[in-house]
Parts: structure tokens; sequence; C-alpha cells
């Protein structure tokens, strides 16, 4: 009895460091930032082993102190989201259906895309990783636009946004100190401009890769240069939010989970989590398993529009899941308002 009372209040102990360490220090820690990158749920098997010892001992209270922490820690690490009414659209705003999905290296079917995008009402999609293995756009690009006639396509590096809506104008913004950008495109949706900004952040590197090898990266410095490209990104954002008024739509793979970090940051610019407004449940996008995932790490984020819908889509379409949200715009009050600068369409050719 004394072991289980011994590792049950440790597990407390532990749990609520992890979420305090992840909660407040994962963009500046480069440890806490570790324990960021980890599934929290690697530790569920002890507290429900210990669970059943203690249910084997009839020590009923042990019983539920450990499925009780088990669960708070879960859903407070992981980032449950419990189901909300559906919001009323004003009569007056303009519906805009977006999807977004890392498309593993290419690929994710370009059939199967447009036929979620047709089901769905998708009018935006944007992709992360539409490079192949040998850094090709070819000949996923012409599959691509084979899969969405009519759709306007625009294309940095392995990013790539496609539209059926007009193109009013797109623009590659570089990070400032590292080598990463984001892809922005200013779309018209009945008379009403919208930015889209699409951006894959890279994962915080564990294991050293190629260039941590020739650098002698140890895992704080890979850590370490994993935030600063973090740091980088908000930076960035927060330039184009001071730049471009109206609605924006930030999508893409931030390689982050729900908590911390770039999830502090992106809410210190004061955009809004789609997910944590229309959306219900642990929203898993990653990995793709066949009922279930790890973590979510795709994202929707959003200023000056009203979220009414996200959802996980449940297609296995690359080794993350398609995430699609249905947003409202308002009505436009002054048609000579939009993008800035003005521009012809950018197809990515």
């Amino acid at each position: 009895m004394l072991a289980i009372r011994f590792w049950s209040l440790l597990f407390v102990v532990v749990a609520a460091l992890w979420w305090w360490a992840t909660r407040t220090h994962a963009g500046s820690w480069w440890w806490a930032a570790v324990l960021n990158v980890i599934p929290p749920q690697i530790l569920l098997p002890l507290p429900l082993w210990l669970a059943w010892r203690a249910m084997k001992a009839k020590k009923r209270g042990w019983v539920l102190l450990n499925l009780a922490a088990a669960a708070l820690f879960t859903v407070s690490t992981v980032g449950f989201v419990l189901p909300k009414a559906a919001k009323p659209q004003m009569q007056s705003d303009v519906p805009l259906t977006l999807m977004t999905l890392n498309a593993n290296y290419a690929s994710a079917s370009p059939a199967h895309l447009a036929e979620i995008a047709l089901r769905e009402g998708v009018q935006v999609l944007t992709l992360q990783e539409g490079l192949n293995k040998s850094f090709s756009a070819e000949p996923y690009q012409s599959e691509l636009r084979a899969a969405f006639p009519n759709w306007t396509l625009v294309r940095h590096d392995e990013l790539l946004t496609l539209s059926r809506l007009p193109v009013l104008k797109s623009q590659v913004v570089k990070f400032p100190n590292t080598p990463h950008a984001v892809l922005v495109t200013w779309l018209r949706d009945e008379g009403q401009t919208v930015m889209v900004v699409n951006t894959h952040l890279p994962t915080l590197s564990l294991m050293p890769n190629s260039s941590d090898k020739v650098l002698g990266r140890d895992l704080p410095e890979r850590i370490g240069h994993g935030l600063s490209i973090r740091r980088d990104f908000q930076q960035t954002v927060a330039g184009l939010l001071r730049q471009n008024a109206g609605p924006l739509v930030l999508a893409g793979d931030l390689n982050t989970p729900a908590r911390g970090g770039v999830v502090n940051q992106l809410r210190f610019l004061k955009l809004r989590d789609a997910f944590a407004e229309g959306g219900s449940g642990f929203g898993f996008t990653h990995y793709a398993l066949p009922l279930m995932g790890h973590s979510r790490i795709d994202y929707v984020w959003v200023r000056d529009l009203q979220v009414v819908r996200a959802t996980v889509q449940r297609d296995l379409l690359s080794d993350h899941r398609a995430y699609v949200v249905r947003l409202s715009v308002p009505a436009p009050v002054d048609e000579t308002s939009g993008a800035g600068e003005s521009g012809k369409p950018d197809d990515g050719k």
C-alpha cells in the first residue's frame, strides 16, 4: 500500500510540473520545449496501473485519485475542447470554408483531396510538404491542377495554396533571421478581402539531422535553434498584422501542441484558435492512425472572422488528417478596403 501511495503522489507532482513547464516556459526553456514535443499520454500507463493495483487492494480512494489525475492530466495537457452550440451566422455575412493538410512529401492523393473539398464545400486549400522526397514540385503540382480545375494555385517551395475564389495578390514573406517563410494570399469573397497565411514550422529536433551533425549541435542547441525559428515566426506574423487590416486566416502545420510556446505567441498577437471556438474533443491531426492520433499540431487561427465549425476529417490522406474550418466573413463596409497594394494574381507558374 505504501508503494501505491508513493507512486500515486509522485505522478501527481510530475503531472503538475509537466503542465506548468509546458504551459509557461515551452517557448524559452529548452527542456520544457522538449516536454512539449513528447505526447503526454506516455505517462498514462502509470496512473492506470496504480488504479488497477489499488482496486485489487480494495482502496477505492486511491483508485479514484489515480483515475482523476490521469483524466485531468490528459485533458489539460493534450487540449480537450468541449462541444459548443453552433453560432448563428449573420444574414449579411459571407461564408468561407478552408481546409489545411500536411501532404507528407506530396503523398496525399489530389483526387481524394478534391473529393473531400467537394464534399465539405471547401473554397480554399492550404497544403504543406507539397514537394516530393527529391524536393521536386512536379508532378504533384500538375496533378493538383488537374484535380482542381478552375482553381488558382499559388506556390512557394513546399507551401501550396489553392483557391476557387478570386486571388488578388500573393506574396512570400521571409523570416528575418532564419531561412523560412510564409506564403500570403489575398482572396476576394463576395466583395470582402481575406488574407490567408500558409505556414509550416519545422519540428523541434530531438534527434540530430545532417545539418546538426555538421554544425555539432547538441540537444540544447538544437532545441534553441528551433525556438529561434519560432520567435522569427512570431515577429513575421506580427509584422503582417500591423501592415494589413481586416479578416485574416493563418493555417498550416505548426508542429506544436495546443499549449505553451507558439500557441501563447499567437494568442499574444490577438489571433484566435478556430478549433477552440468551433471544434470539440481532442482534434488530433497527427499521427493519422485509423481510429486515433496523438497530437493536434495543425491549426487555423483567425482575426476578424467568426468560426462556425471546425472539424478534423476521418479520411486517411497522409500522416496528418485534413482539417476543415467553416468561417463567417463580415460583410464589407468599404469596397475600397482590402489587401493593401493592388496586384495581379500569381498562379505560381
